[in-house]
């Protein structure tokens, strides 16, 4: 299910072309078959219904004109009920059959007031035809013969359709997703290098706030060893001592986070990105799904301490890759690869950096901070 941001709001497909132009077909039948000798006038109420009326066109078999009317009942999301009229009907109506065409009825008070501005012009007849109505809003009582579709009192945007003139070019209809769902989820990137605590941080978080976790390592290695699909495409590339190509990276990491539903509280992204484009493309992957990256966490620690760790670590472990000159290679590639990162997401105003030095309790209160300001 695909999902857009539109200005400050994020939509989610409900109603995709396929089903809609079927619709269309259904009542253009009908009006061909009602109106076969009548020669109805189609007057099509702009800016919503331009998609509807010219896919109705395309399935009108019937001779018959059409001509346009423009109101405006809408700010935002709300209606007014309102309307002014901006193009007048030029038409003489006297006798004739029309047929409104309308990209939706929701009110009605809209459409009301329409028919009242015909009826002055002696029409023979005035007919309904809306691409949708949302029975729970009507306020007035029309007789709409022709509907090609019921919805719930939800705003939606596409096929004509807009949010503040925007998104009417979309071709399937979206659905507002609601501000609190869209608030539930806290996606964390975070930024440490070698010993930075990074892994404790990212555990205390997970016991405070419920977060769920994605290490790029560790999907990668369940992949492998599962031999899925991403997997063995994944190993391919491994063992020609190439790079998983970010494609593929992004396809394992949306997997994951599909499988925690759609209701978890936020995920810890560790280990990834670690290049621009990964970031770009994490942060689309998370559009789709109406979601986004609230904050990326920076754990500043001096680079003669992360030496005295993770040399102190490689004692007591045991580690061989944990030497001086093997040390400084790694912090190295860390800060050759996350500096261009860090001022990426600078950019995007969601940067925080945190002291990683001092007490641990400290630091984690530090971070609490930054994502109980989300």
């Amino acid at each position: 299910m695909a999902v857009v941001k539109i200005k400050d709001k994020f939509f989610r497909t409900s109603i995709p072309e396929t089903e809609i132009l079927q619709r269309v077909q259904a009542v253009a039948d009908r009006i061909n078959h009602d109106m076969a000798d009548k020669n109805p006038l189609m007057l099509a109420v702009l800016n919503g219904s331009f998609m509807f009326a010219a896919d109705l066109m395309r399935r009108i078999t019937i001779p018959c004109e059409i001509s346009f009317v423009k109101l405006a009942s809408y700010e935002g999301t709300t209606s007014t009920g309102k309307i002014t009229e901006v193009i007048g009907i030029n038409e003489d109506l006297a006798g004739r059959t029309v047929v409104i065409v309308e990209d939706i009825v929701d009110t009605g008070l809209t459409m009301k007031r329409m028919i009242e501005t015909l009826g002055t012009r002696n029409p023979k007849s005035v007919h309904i035809c809306t691409l949708l109505v949302k029975p729970e809003k009507l306020q007035v009582d029309l007789d709409i013969e022709y509907a090609a579709m019921e919805i719930p009192n939800d705003f939606i945007v596409g096929y004509g359709l807009d949010y503040d003139q925007q998104g009417r070019n979309l071709p399937d209809i979206y659905t507002l997703i609601p501000e609190d769902e869209e608030q539930k989820m806290k996606n964390i990137v975070i930024f440490g290098a070698p010993g930075s605590g990074k892994g404790t941080q990212s555990d205390k978080m997970i016991a405070k706030y419920g977060f769920e976790h994605i290490s790029t390592g560790d999907v990668l290695r369940s992949e492998i060893k599962n031999e899925t699909p991403l997997g063995l495409t994944a190993k391919q590339y491994i063992d020609k001592g190439q790079l998983v190509p970010d494609e593929l990276i992004i396809d394992m990491l949306a997997k994951v986070y599909d499988s925690f539903g759609k209701d978890h509280k936020g995920v810890i992204f560790d280990g990834f990105p670690r290049t621009i484009p990964q970031a770009e493309a994490l942060k689309q992957m998370l559009a789709e799904r109406g979601h986004e990256v609230a904050a990326m966490i920076e754990l500043d620690v001096p680079e003669d301490e992360l030496m005295t760790r993770l040399i102190k670590r490689g004692q007591e472990s045991g580690r061989s890759d944990d030497n001086e000159e093997t040390i400084r290679k790694r912090l190295d590639v860390y800060h050759n690869q996350t500096a261009p990162l860090i001022d990426w997401y600078q950019k995007e105003g969601i940067r925080n950096h945190i002291d990683g030095l001092g007490e641990l309790e400290r630091i984690f209160g530090d971070i609490c901070k930054v994502i109980d300001g989300i």
